[in-house]
């Protein structure tokens, strides 16, 4: 992937996936468990080997780039979940410029896989929830206070349980890692306005090249 915006669609399809999952947790009590474990990992996927290894392949943030598009189309699913992107961008581009902030997070990461060994598919099948809690922790901790909180509307019945409030918080703790690699291929909030139709012809074409496998 040569032109840039494949990265940029590739890194926002992240923050869409993850912000998906936040609206779906707080509205079902549920989300896509692989997709969910997708973002989980990419939390600790600190040096991959290229924007899509972040996510294990693009196959696997096919619903995020799908709502991207709708997204830029100006047709978006729910504007709650486009309110959690937007946050999310919004504590990232303050994130990225803390360097303090940032090395809390690596060191409270390595203090998990340190408990846990390397975060893989069968790690989070066995501890999924286990790990869903010091993640969210970083968020609450690290991330939040850096701007005003993200305001995630759900059912009460879901938003009050503590299994699941620590999954929102991960699933944004995910939105923002995947923010930050947005930020790291050159992406900027102005492109989200004056280069709409690259993002989406980068995504299209991604989608395409997935069905073609398929």
């Amino acid at each position: 992937m040569d032109n840039k915006y494949d990265h940029i669609a590739i890194a926002l399809g992240g923050v869409c996936q993850s912000a998906i999952l936040v609206a779906n947790l707080a509205n079902t009590g549920q989300c896509n468990l692989p997709l969910y474990d997708i973002a989980l990992k990419s939390i600790f996927n600190t040096s991959p080997q290229s924007t899509a290894d972040v996510f294990d392949g693009t196959g696997n943030i096919k619903n995020g780039l799908q709502f991207l598009t709708q997204l830029l189309n100006n047709n978006p699913e729910k504007v709650e979940i486009m309110r959690y992107i937007l946050g999310s961008i919004g504590v990232t581009s303050k994130l990225i410029k803390d360097k303090s902030a940032l090395a809390k997070i690596a060191n409270r990461l390595e203090r998990i896989q340190s408990l846990y060994g390397v975060i893989n598919h069968e790690t989070l099948d066995n501890h999924r929830n286990e790990i869903s809690y010091p993640l969210a922790e970083i968020y609450s901790d690290i991330i939040s206070p850096l701007t005003s909180k993200i305001r995630v509307t759900g059912k009460m019945e879901y938003l009050q349980n503590a299994l699941i409030q620590a999954k929102v918080r991960a699933a944004l703790f995910a939105s923002v890692r995947a923010a930050i690699l947005w930020y790291q291929v050159g992406g900027n909030r102005l492109q989200l306005l004056f280069s709409r139709k690259n993002i989406i012809n980068a995504a299209d074409n991604i989608l395409q090249q997935m069905h073609n496998n398929s």
